[in-house]
Order: C-alpha cells, then sequence, then structure tokens
C-alpha cells in the first residue's frame, strides 16, 4: 500500500513539474500595466534579462513595401510595386543585429540594434520583440517593413527665387543585400554636377563600412572613400578609420544673391584615426574613449576673378598644407529615447538624451609635411532632456582653433538649441536658434544667411559674413490623410529671424524674418527624402534684391 501511494506521488510530481515546464514554455514574462516604456518592448526585455534568459532562435521576417492584405493598399500599382520590388534578405538584417543566439538577453545591445535598424533609410519600420520562452531561452522576432529604394529622381527645388534640378538613379538596397548604388545629375546656383556613388555599410558581411563617390563637376571634381570599422555599439573596444578626398572647384563669393569673386580651388585630405574604448559603466550607461589621428589636408588656390564690382573687397586666398598629428577623447553616454513626427513624418527618430563630449588636441608642422606650424585645439558636446508636456530640447556645440603665428586662425564655433513640443496630439511646436562665428576665417569659412541657409523669404546667399543669428518657430501638423497610400499630407506654419555680421560694409546687417505657410509632405513608402515642403514665404524685411515672397519646394530642413 505504501508502495502504490509513493507511485501516485510521483506520477503526479511529474505530472505537475510538466504542466508547468509547458506553462513556462508558452509564457514570457508580463510586465505590469503601469510600467514605463522608454522604447517599445523595453520592459519585456528588462524582466527576461533579470531571470537570466538567453537568446534563442531569431527569426527575421521582412514585410514588402504594400500590405496587400489590407484593402486600401491592394492597388495595381501597390501589386506591381511588390512584384517588382526585390524584399531585403534576411541576412542583411542580420548583419545589422548586436546580438546572436545563445547570447545573454541584454536590453541595451537589442536596444542598440533596434536604433541601427531605424537609421537604415530602406527601411520604414522596424521592431524587435520577444517570443516563445521556454528553459530561460527566448526567440526573438525582428520584423521590419521595408521602402521602396528604386529611385528615378527628377527633384526640383525653388529657394530664393532660384532653381536646382536634380536627376538621380539610386538603388538604395541593391538586390536586397543593403548596399547602395547612385548615378545622377544634379546643376544648382553653383554648378553641374554627374554623380556614381557607392555605399556598403556591412563590407563582406563584417561590422567594417566602405562609402565611396565621383563626382564630375561643371567647375572640376570631388573623389572621396572612406573604410571604417565604426563603434557600432557601446562596448566596441576600438574603432578605426582612414579617408581620402580630392576636391577641385571654384570658390564662390557672394552677396546679395550675386556672385562677387570665384575662382579656382583644390583640396586633397588624408585622414586616418583610432580611438579605443578606455572604460563603460553600466549603472549609468556611459563611457569613455581616447585616441589618436593624423590629418593632412592641402588647399589651392587659383587665379581670382572679380565677378560683379562694388559688393565685397577681395578676399585673401592663402595656400596651405595643414598636416599634423592629435589625441582625442570623449565621454558619452546612452540615454537614448524614440519619437515619432519631430523632424520627419510617420518614422521613428532617436534621440540621445545624455552627454557627448569630444574632445582633440595636436599640432601641425613641417616635420608631417605641411607648410603651416601651429598646434590646433577642438572642442564639441551634445545634450537632450526630456521635458514636461511631451517635450525635447536638444542642444549641441562646437568651437575648433588653431593657433596660427600668435593667433587664433579660423576659430569656429557654433551653439545650436532646438525645442519640440507634442503637446497636442498631431502636432508639433518646434523652437530652433543657432549662433555661428568664425574668427579670422579661411576662405572656405566664410557664413551666409539666405534662403538655403535658413531665412526662406529670402534669395541664397543673400549676405555674408563672420558671425550669424538666426531662429526658426515652426508648427508642424501632421493629419491622418493620405495620398494613394504614398503620401501623408502636413500643414506647416513658420517664422524665420536672422542676422549677420557683414564683410563689406563691416557691421551688423540688419534683422531679417520672414513668415510662411504651405504644405509639408511625407513620403511613407520611400527610402528618400521623407518630408518635403510647399511652401510660400514672405519677407518682413525689405531690401535691395528682396521680392515681395519666395516658393519654397523640396526638402531642405535639417531640424
Amino acid at each position: 500500500m505504501a508502495r502504490q501511494i509513493v507511485r501516485v506521488g510521483a506520477v503526479l510530481l511529474i505530472f505537475t513539474l510538466s504542466i508547468a515546464r509547458l506553462a513556462h514554455a508558452d509564457t514570457c514574462p508580463v510586465p505590469p500595466s503601469n510600467a514605463f516604456d522608454q522604447w517599445h518592448n523595453n520592459v519585456e526585455w528588462d524582466l527576461l534579462a533579470v531571470q537570466g534568459y538567453r537568446i534563442g532562435k531569431i527569426h527575421i521576417v521582412v514585410d514588402n513595401v504594400f500590405d496587400l492584405n489590407n484593402p486600401a493598399q491592394n492597388i495595381w500599382y501597390a501589386r506591381l510595386a511588390n512584384k517588382l520590388h526585390i524584399k531585403t534578405l534576411p541576412r542583411a538584417i542580420r548583419e545589422q543585429l548586436l546580438f546572436k543566439s545563445g547570447d545573454l538577453v541584454n536590453p541595451r545591445i537589442i536596444y542598440e540594434s533596434a536604433r541601427r535598424l531605424h537609421a537604415i533609410r530602406y527601411l520604414r519600420e522596424s521592431s524587435i520583440t520577444p517570443e516563445n520562452c521556454s528553459d530561460h531561452s527566448v526567440d526573438v522576432s525582428v520584423q521590419v517593413k521595408d521602402a521602396w529604394t528604386l529611385k528615378l529622381d527628377l527633384q526640383f527645388a525653388h529657394v530664393g527665387g532660384q532653381n536646382a534640378l536634380q536627376f538621380e538613379v539610386t538603388d538604395a538596397n541593391i538586390f536586397g543585400t543593403g548596399k547602395a548604388l547612385s548615378i545622377g545629375h544634379a546643376s544648382d546656383p553653383q554648378r553641374t554636377s554627374n554623380l556614381i556613388d557607392y555605399q556598403d555599410p556591412a563590407l563582406f558581411g563584417s561590422y567594417w563600412q566602405l562609402a565611396s563617390t565621383y563626382e564630375d563637376l561643371s567647375d572640376g571634381h570631388i573623389k572621396y572613400l572612406s573604410i571604417r570599422q565604426p563603434f557600432y555599439e557601446d562596448q566596441t573596444p576600438w574603432s578605426v578609420q582612414t579617408s581620402f578626398y580630392d576636391q577641385q572647384e571654384n570658390i564662390n563669393f557672394y552677396n546679395q544673391d550675386t556672385l562677387a569673386w570665384s575662382a579656382p580651388s583644390n583640396l586633397q585630405q588624408h585622414d586616418v584615426s583610432w580611438a579605443h574604448l578606455i572604460n563603460w559603466s553600466n549603472s549609468d550607461a556611459s563611457g569613455t574613449r581616447a585616441g589618436m589621428l593624423y590629418t593632412d589636408s592641402d588647399y589651392g588656390y587659383g587665379a581670382l576673378q572679380l565677378d560683379n564690382p562694388g559688393l565685397l573687397p577681395e578676399p585673401t586666398l592663402t595656400p596651405r598644407q595643414l598636416a599634423g598629428v592629435g589625441l582625442t577623447w570623449e565621454y558619452f553616454q546612452d540615454h537614448y529615447m524614440s519619437f515619432t513626427n519631430l523632424q520627419y513624418i510617420d518614422r521613428t527618430e532617436d534621440y540621445n538624451l545624455g552627454w557627448i563630449l569630444n574632445l582633440r588636441a595636436g599640432h601641425y608642422g613641417d616635420t608631417f609635411g605641411g607648410n603651416v606650424s601651429a598646434p590646433f585645439y577642438g572642442v564639441s558636446a551634445s545634450w537632450g532632456s526630456e521635458l514636461p508636456g511631451n517635450a525635447v530640447l536638444l542642444a549641441s556645440g562646437f568651437a575648433y582653433d588653431r593657433q596660427q603665428n600668435g593667433v587664433s586662425q579660423n576659430l569656429l564655433s557654433n551653439l545650436t538649441l532646438t525645442y519640440y513640443s507634442q503637446y497636442f496630439p498631431w502636432q508639433t511646436l518646434v523652437a530652433h536658434v543657432q549662433w555661428d562665428a568664425v574668427l579670422r576665417p579661411d576662405p572656405e569659412s566664410y557664413l551666409y544667411i539666405g534662403g538655403l541657409q535658413g531665412l526662406r523669404g529670402y534669395p541664397n546667399y543673400y549676405a555674408i559674413g563672420d558671425r550669424r543669428w538666426q531662429a526658426t518657430i515652426e508648427d508642424r501638423i501632421v493629419t491622418p490623410m493620405q495620398i494613394m497610400s504614398l503620401f501623408q499630407l502636413g500643414f506647416v506654419g513658420y517664422v524665420d529671424v536672422a542676422q549677420v555680421h557683414q564683410s563689406s560694409p563691416i557691421a551688423w546687417s540688419p534683422i531679417y524674418s520672414d513668415v510662411g505657410m504651405g504644405l509639408r509632405i511625407g513620403s511613407i513608402r520611400s527610402a528618400f527624402d521623407n518630408t518635403f515642403y510647399l511652401t510660400i514665404a514672405w519677407p518682413l524685411k525689405s531690401a535691395p534684391g528682396v521680392s515681395g515672397h519666395e516658393i519654397v519646394i523640396g526638402n531642405i530642413i535639417s531640424f
């Protein structure tokens, strides 16, 4: 009798354990309903990490450009587009992930992977979510939605009373591999150009990256080649980069929307840099890095030509070769958060709400092949904060200087503040303020205000100087209205204000301002130029060469 009781007890115990195991296999930890969600699914990953789960199978699902299960999208052109489009290969997505099967769950690494996917222009949406859990292993679903990546682009922009035309054939995701190739022709107020560009974000399936450009210009050429392995995640032990840049084009000096002086110029630049992770703290998600660099920049100029007299005094063009070595140091925090509809329409945007501080110092000299002996210094910083009322404040600044002949030469400085408020649904209020200055500028460093420089009611390159401030207040409204499931409509109203410390006469200009309004259109299926403006801007300060209004067309806003 006792033996039978033991057998029954053993069977019940095995049955109970089996049920518990099955239940455990089908159920992942569920976060509380009021848990703070810094980014989609981060709370689930936090719970899995605390309980010591490992990554199991990784399932990569790639959705086509249009969802044909949605009747609103199941239209003939959508079906044709899906047939023509080559979907992203799963291996191209896998190359961007910073985790693999068998790794311990690390929410920070998963979010860094999510940010890498957000930054890929050939993906419209992406998510990394936990699936089945069993034996302290969790399967991972990586789901992405492709954007249309083949662009036969006939692009037209009209800003400041001048036209810019671009025709370009680009595939941002060649055969679904994640590589990009562009061939194109463009013309703008300064020059015409023919372009071929190739980008490889995962060279031979690694974390190495290749970027190359050849551009044939009406006044010269541009050649660029870069090979690098960046700090692809916070705890990457080292990074290295080498690049070559060769540019021949005219250097132009404008005033009041008119070309005053021009000269042929050429620049050859070689850079090599290496940096190493010094430490990383998981407790506050911060770290430091240090490294060294070598740079060689050779500037040359041809004969200066006077195009329109009386606009500007003759600029000084001094050939120089700046070659030297330096040391770098960086402090960084990983306090990223995800947002939508700040700068773009219907796209996930990641912003770091922590500090990033970079320092560099070195010396140019003939020992390294240059003809200028001068120490150089630089500092740059960025910071962000989430504010009450669904608001975000972003700040950045920099200062770069070389001490030549005992004085600062080409001392560049900048301070930028941008405030976003999404207190009201479908609406983003933006306030943007920027200060720039250059002391004893090199010819390439003069500053402008005008249409393409943030003062949309005025001609391009309207006034030149060595200091400027500009501010914009903008109200961006995104509506649920879509056109053919291709474009999402929005509206915008804005006010721009700017002032420049002029080169001729040497004095602060009047304060120029404009007011504008119109459409803001999101291209929600394309991998290119997500948000376009179609607006009209009226100058509020009359001045020579300024018309009654300016039509603003194109993607010209960078905040």
